[in-house]
């Protein structure tokens, strides 16, 4: 670590970007800013260990630090990721207790330090102020309260590859979004010529540094271009500050042997930086199978496929980039989630761009149909011939796996989808399973379409598990049917929950006292008027599936940074496929109010 003394406007900048200091008046925080002592912590320097004393609060003014916790087996685990704007240690100062997690730098990081005492010393002189940061910080010791969610990256490496025009990608998410774009040149400019590729240690090092913490500040994003060297000191000096790696490649070009060594290279440089891929085609859909060699060479976490000329895929990048991508998560229910269909059609006709979807059971299908291009009213024919033409639910087989046999549910999902993969798609799709193998829920971004929504559609007991590499997978309700955790996850700024399945009784007419035989189940279908049904295997099978993801879901809808639509699907049975038309219009209606009720909270 080294001490350094902060510039008054950069550390009344970074105080005045975090939660739990917002709304405090300028004079005290700069008071605040003085009394901190500010620091730089190299690239995988440890800030805290686990047990240390809690005795600071620490403010990220520029970088990105790593929480990691330890497992039983000592092991650690990263849990969050630590950004500009954001605060660390504020727990342990206000309980005194030791800390709970080790926190690295990801890259160069300057942190500014306060003491117990300083603390102190603001609860006496402005109790208020000292308040509302116990009172945001209690917030997130709430039983339910939703996680902190990652910070947006302040600072972006953009590293071409196989060929493509870095400048003119910079040139395009610049356009889209608030950025300070700066490249070789443009340092040299600043610093001193040769100053940006200068090797590490030069007298240029220093100075560097300096100009782009100060950049870092001054600036919401900055973009920094890399060489098309991958060997270029400057590259590796990009590759060296970012909080977040794109490298741009064109679309349909599959990655040779030089890219590939590139790749490695970005990796064994930035080796826990996200790195993503960003596609730039010039016309027509993302080539098939591309995208996982991509991934597969770089180890990359996500993608973007983008057409050149298309500015709202520019500005879909961007709103990615700074954390105000809109995700959209549709929950399980059986024909409850036609609903769905009514909910993404009101959002769309209202203006409310969705960047990403993310669906379990029912909402797998219907946000994999969206996936791939498809509009609301093409997505109700695509249900209308799955399950009014094809019907999966009536194949009954011999019951040694499951009631249906697997073999209608592949030729609907293979109708539908083909050969598609998720990560091909232009349009940002996951959805869940259960994976009974592991007894986890898995999260699939990519892979093969038809495969992962049969998953995530196959209640246990009805429709046969689908196999993946010697592993059963069966609906995503089973453990979670409404996946808005891992939405979060996926560093969305804003996100929509459509919720099908609202809490439902179970239970029978009194005048059963056991389970009906043979004779009793005709004699109910002859006499429709004898009495409350007594509940069929199958919905007996649905139900028992979905009970522990149920639990969870209610925790779920205690959250407030979501916003949450309940279309009122209870009168509807969970297998009624023949209603499709109506209860898409219910959540229809049910969003249009949903979103009415927030424009006059505005």
């Amino acid at each position: 670590m080294r001490t350094i003394r902060a510039e008054p406007r950069h550390a009344v900048g970074a105080l005045a970007s975090c939660t739990v200091f917002q709304g405090m008046p300028p004079e005290r925080l700069e008071e605040l800013a003085r009394t901190m002592e500010w620091t730089v912590l190299d690239r995988g320097e440890v800030l805290m260990r686990t047990g240390d004393p809690g005795d600071d609060l620490y403010v990220v003014a520029g970088g990105r630090l790593n929480v990691a916790v330890a497992g039983a087996d000592g092991t650690e685990t990263i849990v969050r990721e630590i950004g500009r704007g954001s605060t660390v240690g504020e727990v342990a100062l206000l309980t005194g207790s030791r800390r709970t997690a080790t926190v690295r730098a990801v890259r160069d990081t300057l942190v500014g330090r306060l003491s117990r005492a300083s603390f102190e010393h603001l609860m006496e002189e402005d109790p208020r102020g000292a308040l509302e940061l116990t009172r945001v910080v209690a917030g997130w010791l709430l039983p339910g309260s939703p996680p902190r969610r990652n910070s947006a990256p302040a600072t972006v490496a953009l590293v071409p590859a196989a060929g493509i025009d870095a400048r003119e990608v910079a040139a395009r998410i610049g356009a889209a979004i608030p950025l300070q774009a700066l490249d070789a040149p443009a340092v040299d400019q600043a610093v001193g010529e040769g100053a940006a590729r200068s090797p590490a240690g030069s007298p240029h090092e220093r100075a560097l540094a300096d100009y782009l913490d100060a950049a870092e500040v001054e600036h919401s994003l900055i973009l920094l271009t890399a060489d098309p060297e991958p060997d270029s000191p400057w590259t590796e000096r990009v590759l060296r500050r970012a909080d977040r790696v794109l490298v741009a490649a064109p679309g349909g070009v599959r990655p040779d042997r030089v890219t590939r060594a590139q790749l490695i290279r970005i990796a064994r440089t930035a080796p826990e930086v996200p790195r993503e891929l960003v596609f730039v085609r010039q016309s027509g859909q993302p080539a098939p199978g591309i995208t996982a060699l991509w991934r597969e060479a770089g180890g990359f976490t996500r993608q973007s496929h983008v057409l050149a000329d298309a500015d709202a895929d520019w500005q879909r990048l961007g709103r990615h980039l700074t954390g105000r991508a809109t995700g959209l998560v549709l929950g399980g229910g059986g024909a409850r989630g036609f609903a769905h269909i009514g909910v993404l059609r009101a959002l769309i006709e209202s203006g409310i761009e969705i960047d990403r979807v993310g669906g379990s059971s029912m909402g797998a299908l219907v946000g994999g149909l969206w996936s791939i291009g498809l509009a609301p009213d093409e997505i109700v024919e695509a249900n209308r011939e799955i399950w009014h033409e094809i019907r999966p639910l009536k194949g009954f087989t011999f019951p040694f796996v499951a009631l249906h046999g697997s073999g209608r549910s592949r030729t609907a999902m293979q109708g539908c989808f083909g050969d598609r993969r998720i990560e091909d798609q232009a349009r940002d799709f996951f959805c869940t399973s259960t994976n009974l193998t592991r007894n986890r829920s898995m999260v699939h971004a990519s892979g093969p379409l038809a495969r992962y929504v049969l998953a995530s559609v196959s209640i246990p007991g009805i429709v046969a598990p689908v196999i993946d590499r010697g592993e059963l997978l069966v609906d995503g309700g089973v453990l979670d049917n409404l996946p808005v955790d891992p939405m979060s996850s996926t560093g969305a700024g804003t996100i929509y929950a459509s919720d099908v399945s609202p809490p439902r009784t179970f239970s029978v007419g009194l005048h059963w006292e056991d389970a009906p035989g043979l004779i009793d189940v005709i004699r109910h279908r002859v006499r429709r008027g004898a009495g409350t049904a007594f509940p069929s295997i199958v919905r007996i099978l649905e139900r028992t599936a979905t009970l522990a993801s149920d639990r969870a879901a209610s925790t779920q809808r205690l959250r407030d940074d979501v916003r949450f639509i309940a279309p009122p699907v209870g009168p509807y049975d969970t297998l009624d496929m023949s209603r499709l038309d109506e209860i898409v219009e219910v959540g229809y209606r049910s969003a249009l109010e949903a979103i009415s009720q927030w424009s006059e909270e505005k």
